[in-house]
Formats: C-alpha cells, sequence, structure tokens
C-alpha cells in the first residue's frame, strides 16, 4: 500500500510522502509532463537563426536555370540580402550589374553628389570585362554571400537581453479615420520635378507608382483635424467628450507650440482644457502616442469613460529634394487617427505588447540636420543676415539606404523575439502585420528575413508612398474599413524609425 517517495533526487530532497499507488502514478505523470513543458517553452522562446527564404535556398541556384537565368534570379534576390553585404560587396555587385547588362561605363566625370560618385567608380572598376564574365562573378559573390549569412545566429549579447512582457491592457480601438490631400502626383510628375530620366522610376525597386501631395496653403494640422473628425464619427462620439489630444508627427509644422495645441484649437477646442502633448519618434511617432494613450487609460484615476486620440498628420513633401532620384519618389503626405478607451473583459481588446529599441550607431542615416539649433536660420551676431550654414542640404532629408537597410535586417530578427518569442521565425496568431510603409524594398527584405507570409502584410505604399508617422494609421485605417480587419483578430504594428529605432505592438482589436 504505501511507499516512501523521493522527489527531485537531483536536488537531493527527501519528502516522506505517503500515497497510494494510483495517485503516485498521477502525480508522476503530472511531473512528466511539467519538465516536457517547461523545455518544450525554453526551446520555443530561444532566439532562431532563420535567415530568411532566400538564405534557406537561394534562387539562383536551381538546376533548371540557364546562366543567364541565374544571373537574372540572383539580380532579383541581391536586394533582399543587403543587410549581409560586407566591405565593398555592395560596391562590387553594382558595378558587375552594370558592366554585365550595359558595358563599359560612359566616359566622363560623374555628376551627382557622393552615392553618384561612389557608384560610377564601381562600374568603371569592371571595365573590359565581358558580360559573361561579370554574370557570373556576380553569382558568385552571391553564394559567397549566403554561406556567410546562414552560418550567422543572434550574438550573446542579442539573446540576453529581456523579453517584452504580457501587459494584459484592456484597452479598444473605437474608431479610425484619415485625410489624404486631393493632388495626386505621378511618377511621371516626380521624375519632370527633379529633371529625372523619363520612366527612371519604373526601373527603381520604390515599390510606390502614386502619392499625395498636400497644397502649398495646406497646413498639417488641419489635416490632421479633417482625420479626427472621420474618427471620432466612426467612434459615435463628439469631440467635446475627448479626455486628452496625442499628437505624434515626424514633421512638425512649426517649433513652438507643438502639435497638440494646434489640433486642440483646429478641433474648436481651444477652450476646453483638454490635454493636448506631441510625441515624436519620427516614423514610429503613432506607436509611441498609442502606447502612450493605453498607459493613460491604465491608470487608477482614469475613469473608465476616458477617450484618447491620437492623430499622426505629415507633410513630408516639402523636407524632400526633388532632385534625389531614392528619396524624391518614396514619400507622400497625410493623416489619421484614432480614438481609444478602456475596454470591458467581455469586449476582449486589448494591448497585449508594446517594445521599442534603438541603436544610435544609425543616427546619421536617416537625418534632416536643419530645423534645429545646430543651424539656425539666421545668424546670432546678426539678425539680418541669414546663416550660410542653414544651406538647401541641411534642411532636406537625407538617407543611406543600404546602410539603413544592413542595420535592420541586423537588428530586427532580435527586436521582434523579444516582442513575442517565435516572431523572428513566423507570425503564430497573428492575422494581420500594419507595417510602417518604409519602401517596397524594405517590405520584401523584412518578409523574407522574418519568414512571415506575404499575403498577411498590408501594404499602403503603392498608392500613398512613405508617410512617414502616419503610414501605420493610415494602412490601420484601410484595413479596418476594406473590412480585412475583423473585432477580434489579433493585430502586430511594426516598423523602424530614424535613429535607428525599432517598434512593435501587438493588440486584439
Amino acid at each position: 500500500g504505501r511507499r516512501r517517495v523521493r522527489l527531485f533526487p537531483s536536488l537531493g530532497v527527501m519528502l516522506p510522502i505517503w500515497l497510494d499507488p494510483t495517485l503516485f502514478a498521477a502525480i508522476s505523470a503530472l511531473l512528466l509532463a511539467l519538465v516536457f513543458l517547461h523545455r518544450r517553452t525554453a526551446s520555443a522562446a530561444a532566439p532562431t537563426a532563420e535567415a530568411g527564404a532566400v538564405l534557406r535556398a537561394p534562387p539562383w541556384q536551381s538546376p533548371k536555370l540557364s546562366e543567364t537565368e541565374c544571373f537574372e534570379a540572383a539580380v532579383k534576390a541581391a536586394p533582399r540580402l543587403l543587410g549581409y553585404l560586407v566591405d565593398n560587396e555592395p560596391q562590387s555587385l553594382y558595378g558587375l550589374y552594370k558592366q554585365a547588362t550595359l558595358g563599359d561605363a560612359p566616359a566622363g566625370g560623374a555628376g551627382g553628389g557622393l552615392k553618384a560618385r561612389a557608384k560610377a567608380a564601381a562600374w568603371r572598376a569592371q571595365a573590359g570585362k565581358e558580360a559573361a564574365a561579370c554574370r557570373a562573378e556576380y553569382v558568385a559573390l552571391l553564394d559567397g554571400v549566403t554561406k556567410r549569412a546562414a552560418a550567422c545566429v543572434l550574438p550573446p549579447s542579442l539573446r540576453q537581453k529581456p523579453r517584452c512582457a504580457d501587459l494584459r491592457c484592456r484597452v479598444r480601438i473605437l474608431g479610425t479615420g484619415h485625410y489624404l490631400p486631393p493632388n495626386i502626383v505621378t511618377n511621371r510628375e516626380i521624375e519632370r520635378r527633379g529633371g529625372l530620366e523619363p520612366l527612371s522610376l519604373d526601373r527603381a525597386r520604390s515599390g510606390v507608382t502614386e502619392r499625395r501631395f498636400a497644397a502649398d496653403d495646406e497646413r498639417a494640422s488641419a489635416m490632421a483635424a479633417a482625420a479626427a473628425r472621420q474618427a471620432l464619427e466612426a467612434a459615435g462620439v463628439a469631440p467635446e467628450s475627448l479626455t486628452c489630444i496625442v499628437h505624434a508627427s515626424g514633421t512638425p509644422e512649426q517649433c513652438l507650440p507643438d502639435g497638440g495645441p494646434l489640433l486642440q484649437r483646429e478641433l474648436g477646442l481651444g477652450g476646453s482644457g483638454i490635454r493636448a502633448f506631441s510625441v515624436h519618434a519620427t516614423c514610429l511617432s503613432f506607436l509611441v502616442g498609442l502606447e502612450t494613450a493605453c498607459m493613460l487609460l491604465a491608470r487608477a484615476d482614469t475613469p473608465d469613460d476616458a477617450l484618447i486620440l491620437v492623430c499622426s498628420s505629415e507633410i513630408s513633401s516639402r523636407h524632400v529634394d526633388p532632385t534625389d532620384e531614392h528619396v524624391a519618389p518614396l514619400f507622400g503626405d497625410g493623416a489619421a487617427a484614432c480614438v481609444v478607451r478602456k475596454a470591458s473583459w467581455r469586449e476582449g481588446s486589448a494591448l497585449h505588447r508594446a517594445h521599442m529599441e534603438t541603436y544610435a550607431d544609425g543616427a546619421s542615416l536617416t537625418e534632416v540636420r536643419g530645423g534645429g539649433t545646430n543651424f539656425p536660420f539666421h545668424r546670432v551676431d546678426d539678425r539680418a543676415a541669414p546663416n550660410p550654414a542653414a544651406t538647401r542640404e541641411v534642411n532636406h532629408f537625407q538617407m543611406d539606404g543600404p546602410a539603413t537597410m544592413r542595420m535592420v535586417l541586423q537588428h530586427g530578427p532580435g527586436f521582434m523575439e523579444r516582442l513575442r518569442p517565435g516572431l523572428s521565425s513566423g507570425l503564430g496568431d497573428i492575422a494581420w502585420v500594419v507595417p510602417h510603409q518604409a519602401s517596397g524594398l524594405a517590405l520584401d527584405a523584412i518578409t523574407d528575413a522574418l519568414g512571415w507570409p506575404a499575403e498577411r502584410m498590408l501594404r499602403t505604399l503603392d498608392r500613398l508612398g512613405n508617410v512617414v508617422a502616419a503610414s501605420i494609421p493610415l494602412t490601420l485605417h484601410a484595413g479596418v474599413t476594406s473590412g480585412r480587419i475583423q473585432r477580434g483578430d489579433k493585430l502586430l504594428l511594426m516598423g523602424t524609425g530614424a535613429g535607428l529605432s525599432f517598434g512593435g505592438m501587438i493588440l486584439t482589436f
């Protein structure tokens, strides 16, 4: 009947437990199940070394392809491997591609900026080589990149960073809204404005075919108010019932005051006393603003019927150099908003996770250096004379696209794994991904690197472009109004911002 059981022998603990044989067997089975579950959970939580579909099965290595087809497949896949290129490999690939497809570089100096001159030098370095030899060298270089990248694992420093906890914050997005300037700008118009080669943007990898530009007399605060009114109407609430207004944009209308009071005034609430302020995290501003709103709602002294408006409004077209063939096609203008309140447990809506990481080694990769104290518009010692340091260049957006992509692919999988274990290799129960619409190349690269199904990534890039912080709420609004996003769906809102910062949020809509 009774027996003495030794539990946890590895700890040397003897516990005198007098058990019935049937009860003893049941407890033993339970302990084994717990051990199995612990090991399975620990394994699932460990960061993976998935390198994406291109690394697992390079498309140019198919034996069914001819030599030319291998080269074409390698060229198509190369942009998604930017994060794994080192030293002069990007320049070598560019030069080999140009030499293989166009022959020797034309005589004469290269125009444009430093980037254009570097590209021209990489092309001239391959002078005299036959097209077939360049194609073979291009493919061989990518073979080496994939072998090196496939052997990479996340460094211990990334694996040891704490993971995001489940917040269990019961909040609900009541309604969304948007505003798009009526002026539709096509790629042909961008080419004419910047003096670019006709049809050149059709060969670019921006993924944008048209975008909206604000009129000269349009203001960001008026655009924000239009989007806010639509969101308030969808939520079925009046502007006067708001508890707080969070303005979350990356391109401010003016230095002082911030966009919060300007939006409040545009809504006709200038004498209301409703709290209004701005958060600024460039392209991640909406995510930071939405997390701020959720944390305010979670306060113990916040009433259950409190309503918070979160709005992003961007006019980036006025900060973009129209002659920059890489930047000019990317950006568009627009605004989007949402209204949030506390959710009851019956509704099921909740913010589950919110996480952000910043790697300031990439701060100079995407920047507008003007507009602050470094480059004032006038000299301190002479109010009448303009500051010669406040040039056109420092007041326009500058970006090193390839270097930014390399940093994104270097840190992105680890960030996603810390946001929620398993996201670095799949979506699990996530119904829809609402990403920042950085560029077509960026969206394709991160999808491949993480093994996410492309059909679950919502896109508005082709018709709206990159609308900075408004990209995520505009895409969210499009998903809701199209009927793809339904109540109860689990969403992943994610993106990157200048800094270089990563942000992500998981919520049940």
